[in-house]
């Protein structure tokens, strides 16, 4: 990730987009952050925005194109079946982008969702354990991320129960097959939680890989220790600070192509 020349909270950064003008910047530049970062295996990632302006609709970005080439004008409007509402033709891959539909509508108080298939996050999905705490980023997780098991028969009702009863409270999933869905208050908490529990995920798998070559267990934190840490990190994650270089975040958009804003 590249460091941030400029950190400060902002409207932008610490409340919800007001119009659907900033939504789709907004998303576009989340698209090319996961972009940047790698995070986006082709097919293998979905985001959306609710619209501000319409509470029944949400602005995605569509199969095509890249995410590395996402621009506010290329956001499409969605209704919570996936079908676009100028074509009211149904958005390809319904059912991963139904997963990221659906945790819109659990949390309301969420602006934006992503779900990405990485590599780490769809290992660290399918194990047994689930996340651990062994690293100061998955404190930020710890007791608050869910899993979720999707039936490729179950429809839309389905999926969304499912997700509402996977999510609770939280804003994160480990999705069985599919890798790591967060949902965030701003889309700058969006950015920050997708990209620290991809990061939890490759540490932990490589943890678990230098364990077993050494033939030697994980060290996993006391409970004492677990608990202490866990209450430090979920204040960082609620206080404007965790979100202070998102404004730096789209400067480095503007310096790499300004074009991302058309």
């Amino acid at each position: 990730m590249m460091q941030p020349t400029r950190q400060h909270w902002d409207d932008d950064a610490v409340t919800p987009p007001a119009t659907t003008e900033v939504a789709r910047l907004e998303l576009a530049a989340l698209c090319r952050l996961l972009a940047r970062e790698r995070l986006t295996p082709i097919g293998g990632a979905r985001v959306a925005a609710r619209d501000p302006e319409n509470q029944s609709s949400y602005l995605i970005h569509p199969a095509a194109p890249l995410f590395e080439e996402a621009k506010p004008s290329g956001m499409v409007t969605v209704d919570r079946d996936g079908v676009h509402q100028d074509t009211r033709e149904r958005e390809p891959d319904a059912g991963t982008l139904a997963i990221v539909l659906a945790a819109l509508e659990a949390r309301s108080d969420a602006a934006a969702a992503a779900l990405i298939a990485s590599t780490a996050g769809c290992v660290v999905a399918s194990l047994e354990v689930g996340l651990l705490p062994i690293t100061q980023a998955a404190f930020m997780f710890h007791g608050a991320i869910g899993t979720l098991d999707v039936d490729p028969e179950a429809d839309s009702d389905a999926i969304r129960r499912g997700v509402a009863d996977a999510l609770g409270d939280g804003r994160a999933l480990l999705v069985r097959g599919r890798g790591l869905l967060v949902c965030g208050e701003t889309l700058a908490q969006t950015w920050k939680l997708l990209f620290f529990l991809d990061k939890c995920c490759r540490s932990q798998v490589a943890a678990m890989a230098a364990a077993n070559s050494a033939g030697t267990p994980l060290t996993i934190p006391s409970e004492e220790v677990v608990t202490h840490a866990v209450a430090q990190s979920r204040g960082f994650v609620e206080h404007p600070r965790y979100v202070a270089d998102w404004p730096s975040s789209l400067d480095q958009l503007d310096r790499e192509d300004p074009s991302w804003r058309e």
